[in-house]
């Protein structure tokens, strides 16, 4: 069944690529990926299966774009609120509207980040316990906080078991002409060959760190509440070879 996936996956692709030029359907990071999911009939939505045909989970980034590449995104999934009472507690201050803080940080499992210079932030994982926290630090004081935000392994293997058993990974040229973006679909590489033991074994590595990424909303009806860009699971670029077995496609 795989097989047949990827082969239809790849003739769909050719036939983006072989389009050149592609105006972009969105004007924020997200559009090239929504440009090509558009372009091959996929519609947008936030289900646990896999984006092409409930198989290929694809991500997509611009050519010379940044050196990470996110996994999935997940919020925490105790306590409830959790993404709320991080911002709420840790963020700093927004600098548009008074009031309001952000908190967007990157977080490993090596050791404690710095963020604004007050917080620590770090990963641990719990392997008798199963589950992974975000622990966090004064590190004006270097007391750990005591409030516990986690993940089960039992959740987060079935995300990592639906979402990233195969990834393909598509890039792209990008331009801009009179301030629309236009996308050149270049390359496709197939991912595979996670198991969520390696994905644990990849964030002791510090192959895999966490984004947390908690903005607010800053008008509308939900104003002042906590909007979540996707805090998540992200590998970096250079690491991908000894986490995932990688094929072009």
């Amino acid at each position: 069944m795989e097989d047949g996936v990827i082969s239809g996956f790849k003739r769909d692709f050719l036939v983006v690529k072989e389009k050149g030029w592609i105006p972009s359907n969105r004007f924020h990071d997200t559009g090239i990926g929504k440009t090509f999911e558009d372009l091959i009939g996929i519609v947008e939505n936030n289900n646990s299966l896999a984006d092409y045909q409930g198989i290929l989970e694809l991500k997509s980034s611009r050519e010379l774009s940044e050196n990470m590449v996110t996994l999935f995104t997940k919020s925490p999934f105790f306590p409830k609120r959790a993404n709320a009472i991080l911002r709420e507690r840790y963020g700093k201050p927004d600098e548009e509207v008074e009031g309001m803080k952000t908190l967007r940080t990157t977080a490993s499992a090596l050791k404690f980040n710095s963020f604004v210079d007050k917080s620590g932030f770090k990963l641990e994982i719990d392997e008798i316990n199963k589950k992974i926290f975000v622990r966090i630090k004064d590190l004006q004081t270097s007391k750990i906080e005591d409030i516990e935000i986690y993940y089960t392994f039992e959740q987060l293997q079935n995300v990592v078991e639906n979402k990233c058993k195969y990834i393909v990974y598509i890039t792209a040229e990008s331009e801009k002409e009179d301030g629309k973006e236009f996308f050149k679909f270049t390359k496709a590489v197939l991912w595979s060959g996670l198991t969520f033991d390696k994905f644990i074994d990849a964030i002791k590595k510090g192959f895999i760190a966490y984004d947390i990424r908690l903005g607010v909303y800053k008008s509308g009806k939900n104003k002042g509440k906590t909007h979540d860009h996707g805090s998540g699971f992200r590998i970096f670029k250079d690491k991908v070879s000894r986490v995932f077995e990688v094929k072009e496609l």
